[in-house]
């Protein structure tokens, strides 16, 4: 037998549902003494232990939110998820934790199981925020993250990726790079990526996608040596020329730093280099790197602030937007 629920409870003790959590909080009140000694009984010889987010149900007090994140190894979640939880234990909410592993499906599976297990709200940041599980949920109980639809139906926290990134390209831009290359990963629709690339594109007003190099995510080893095989013929066919690179995000920089490595090429002797994101690791780099620093920690307070307005307001109103703002850091990489 599954866990027992207060469902089943009142069914052993025929009983109703809301006579189960009565007796659950100590609300006594209109309750037999025969009724509360068939509960203390059935609950005894069961061990029936109510999760909280039940006994809050009951007491129409209910303080879990739920979380669905869609890659935990994304060292931007960690920020997210820490402000998140900062914000929960100033409101004196729980949070319940799930991971899609950049699972669509295992996504739906998550959302729907935070459902099921009623929690009052959900912060979601999604693998695929078009995924028709959005269209189930109400913006009323509903905060997404990061990742943005193409229709707006639900209130979303993110960064302006276009204009920050269009901002820094121009930096690079003004000291004379003959070319200039946006690496990325495969766009795949999604948000970040696409509007980091068109901020790209408007700093530097190319017209091709000869411009743009993409990187295996989650690939095989022979997909990366091929990665490393094309920024050679990158660097081979600029031998002459300033060349630059601005990558779509930390990870991608590793990826594009460890292939230079492999190559013999060392910026900013051979080429300049910038990313969005920011790391600790990349101050102590020689010299430190050049980079968009997006605040993930506000991201996750933000969202669950707009989140808890939202539970305890009751508020109807039309998705929103919140962008978060960024910081340019200007180091000597290029």
């Amino acid at each position: 037998m599954g866990k027992l629920t207060i469902k089943d409870i009142a069914t052993m003790a025929n009983v109703s549902t809301a006579t189960v959590s009565n007796y659950l909080n100590g609300n006594y009140d209109h309750m037999s003494l025969e009724t509360r000694k068939n509960l203390s009984q059935i609950i005894s010889d069961t061990k029936f232990r109510p999760n909280s987010t039940a006994r809050n149900l009951a007491k129409n007090e209910n303080k879990t939110i739920g979380v669905s994140i869609a890659d935990i190894t994304n060292p931007f979640t960690s920020q997210v998820l820490s402000g998140i939880y900062e914000q929960c234990d100033n409101y004196r909410y729980r949070v319940l934790f799930t991971n899609a592993g950049n699972s669509e499906q295992k996504e739906i599976d998550n959302i729907t199981r935070l459902q099921n297990e009623g929690v009052a709200g959900i912060i979601v940041d999604p693998v695929n925020p078009d995924s028709p599980i959005y269209e189930s949920l109400s913006n009323q109980n509903t905060v997404m993250v990061d990742r943005q639809s193409n229709k707006l139906i639900i209130d979303t926290v993110a960064t302006d990726n276009m204009t920050s990134v269009q901002n820094l390209v121009e930096q690079m831009k003004n000291k004379d790079y003959d070319n200039l290359y946006f690496v990325t990963w495969p766009f795949q629709n999604i948000s970040t990526r696409t509007q980091r690339y068109e901020g790209f594109i408007r700093a530097t007003n190319y017209s091709t996608l000869n411009h743009l190099i993409a990187v295996p995510h989650h690939g095989k080893e022979i997909e990366y040596q091929q990665f490393t095989q094309n920024i050679s013929s990158i660097m081979q066919r600029n031998n002459t020329s300033k060349i630059g690179f601005f990558c779509m995000n930390a990870r991608v920089l590793l990826r594009l730093l460890q292939a230079m490595q492999q190559l013999g090429y060392s910026y900013p002797q051979d080429y300049g280099v910038a990313t969005y994101e920011e790391f600790d690791w990349m101050q102590v780099m020689t010299p430190a790197i050049s980079c968009i620093h997006q605040d993930s920690y506000s991201i996750g307070k933000v969202a669950m602030h707009i989140l808890k307005q939202k539970l305890e307001h009751k508020l109807l109103r039309q998705p929103t937007l919140k962008l978060i703002p960024t910081q340019q850091i200007l180091r000597a990489s290029f």
